[in-house]
């Protein structure tokens, strides 16, 4: 069965990473800015899932304490889409996922998928068969997480929170 409204845990570029990755030649200008954004976590069909789910979810949110962590991607893919990437390990970036994912278990979130995949920005759900290449480094520090629902076909996100993470380096 296809996900009609998953929901997922992610971040998303500030205004000037934005507009570096929509000025890339291989981003598609379709799809406005505001949709640019790093799955963190997958979490489950919000459309499938009893009433209850995100309340549970927003709930162990609201006591999540995790660090700013930064962010680089210096590689164009092409994929079953055209994505940043990188070869970076984005240790800090991974650890931070693991982390979130081992708050929501131990705070009984409900996880269908519960899935952190690789970070990386979608810049053309199409792709474009051009195969990889490098780029300058697009960086940010990310701040916030936020809770987002995808609305299948409709290319829109539904905002359901925002979290500020404590800044990097900061106390536990």
């Amino acid at each position: 069965m296809r996900a009609r409204n998953p929901l997922y845990i992610m971040a998303k570029p500030p205004p000037e990473a934005q507009a570096r990755i929509t000025a890339l030649p291989r981003n598609d200008p379709s799809r406005g800015p505001h949709l640019l954004h790093v799955t963190l976590v997958s979490l489950f069909d919000l459309h499938h899932a009893p009433p209850d789910w995100l309340g549970q979810v927003i709930a162990a949110l609201d006591g999540f304490d995790g660090p700013a962590f930064p962010l680089a991607f210096d590689r164009i893919e092409n994929r079953k889409a055209v994505t940043l990437r990188t070869r970076d390990p984005l240790a800090r970036a991974r650890a931070f996922q693991a982390a979130l994912i081992r708050h929501l278990l131990e705070h009984k979130a409900p996880l269908t998928l519960g899935t952190t995949p690789e970070p990386h920005v979608t810049i053309n759900y199409a792709g474009d068969r051009l195969g990889s290449q490098k780029i300058a480094p697009i960086a940010w520090t990310v701040e916030e997480i936020i809770l987002m629902e995808s609305v299948v076909g409709k290319t829109a996100h539904v905002e359901h929170g925002r979290w500020p993470l404590r800044p990097a380096g900061g106390g536990a």
